[in-house]
């Protein structure tokens, strides 16, 4: 397959016992995401490139995002331009990301590690929906300890996972992080995961994700840059996203940053930062990063779990808040929105203040939710 395994012929089912193969000659010789030196020789398409964990596969450092994607020709350039590991879902942009993503996929699946965020239980549909019958990666939404502990989970993954659907099995999550993350390698059943970078200036999240990484997962990264969308307008902006791709995939831990791309411009800014500038990090940046974040941005750590007598869906609403203030996704948030009761959206909140009494980043909480219900109603 042009750009993982170098051959164009290979069926999905020998990718997938290949796969395994080379998940267990890495392991056998050392090739994982501790070995920094030999993953800076890397390259795939001749981009920067890395072993996500011990799948065996080789991804492009900056991976395709597609919660911005409604445009086939975005898609294409993404894979013309060498980027080779991509993800969408059922739910961006009302359907129409992975509408885009089918049209690109009936001719350049063999170009792409694909990773899908689905239930193994909704699998057929969106595999059909993609004009796909597997995907590399599916990683559910997990955004709770139930969730991850889920019991059925294993035995759906490995239905899926022989049927030849599947290649590696792992969880999507952006509430909790740390713990989901410490719980998912105790567990040591997940291989790869789609993590929330929100709250990576906290050393806890970074613990975890080293276990995880040291243990073998595959991170990919999301929620960890400046501005969703960026197209590096600005020498400032350019900087500033460089950098924290830079730490993301550096002292972060992670392997891959899934970029939401949604124009041309997005594209070819992460494509020449991915030939030029990845490994440039810039420390007085992310100080400036991490300090903007405070009063400003969700850390997504969980601390206002059920803290709102209520019962108001503080997470989820500032979430759909972030969709519409900060990707443009006004119809996309609007719809979530719309699933939450009246009695946990915006307007139940009384502003008795514990929510902001709580948040570690010191957000007026109350103020957003008051933000987002007029936005968003």
């Amino acid at each position: 397959m042009a750009g993982i395994t170098g051959k164009s012929s290979i069926n999905r089912r020998d990718f997938l016992r290949r796969g395994a193969a080379a998940a267990a000659a890495a392991a056998t010789l050392g090739v994982g995401f501790g070995t920094a030196r030999a993953e800076e020789a890397l390259t795939v398409n001749g981009l920067p490139a890395v072993m996500f964990g011990d799948t065996g596969l080789k991804v492009t450092k900056i991976s395709f995002g597609g919660i911005l994607t409604t445009e086939p020709p975005v898609l294409l350039r993404a894979i013309d331009q060498g980027i080779n590991f991509v993800h969408t879902s059922p739910g961006y942009q009302n359907g129409r990301s992975i509408e885009a993503f089918g049209k690109v996929m009936k001719t350049h699946r063999s170009k792409v590690v694909l990773a899908l965020k689905t239930r193994p239980d909704d699998l057929d549909r969106w595999l059909k929906a993609l004009n796909t019958d597997y995907v590399d990666m599916l990683v559910p939404p997990m955004h709770s300890m139930e969730a991850i502990s889920d019991p059925t989970i294993p035995e759906a993954f490995e239905k899926a996972k022989a049927a030849g659907k599947v290649g590696q099995m792992g969880f999507a999550c952006h509430k909790d992080m740390t713990n989901i993350l410490n719980k998912a390698s105790e567990l040591g059943y997940y291989n790869v995961s789609l993590m929330s970078y929100s709250d990576a200036d906290n050393p806890e999240f970074l613990a975890a994700a080293k276990k995880a990484v040291s243990g073998g997962m595959g991170i990919m990264t999301m929620k960890g840059l400046p501005k969703r969308g960026a197209e590096g307008n600005t020498p400032e902006e350019r900087a500033d996203i460089t950098s924290r791709c830079a730490s993301m995939v550096g002292p972060e831990h992670a392997h891959t940053v899934l970029a939401s791309m949604g124009s041309f411009q997005s594209v070819d800014f992460y494509r020449e930062m991915l030939e030029t500038k990845i490994g440039h990090f810039d420390s007085d940046l992310e100080r400036q990063y991490w300090a903007a974040q405070e009063g400003n941005y969700c850390a997504m750590c969980g601390n206002c779990k059920e803290i709102c007598p209520n019962g108001v869906e503080i997470r989820r609403i500032v979430r759909y808040r972030m969709y519409n203030d900060d990707y443009g996704m006004t119809d996309y948030a609007r719809t979530k929105y719309s699933q939450l009761g009246s009695s946990c959206n915006g307007a139940a909140c009384e502003e008795c203040g514990l929510c902001e009494s709580i948040c570690k980043r010191n957000l007026p909480v109350v103020e957003m939710l008051r933000e987002a219900h007029a936005a968003l109603a």
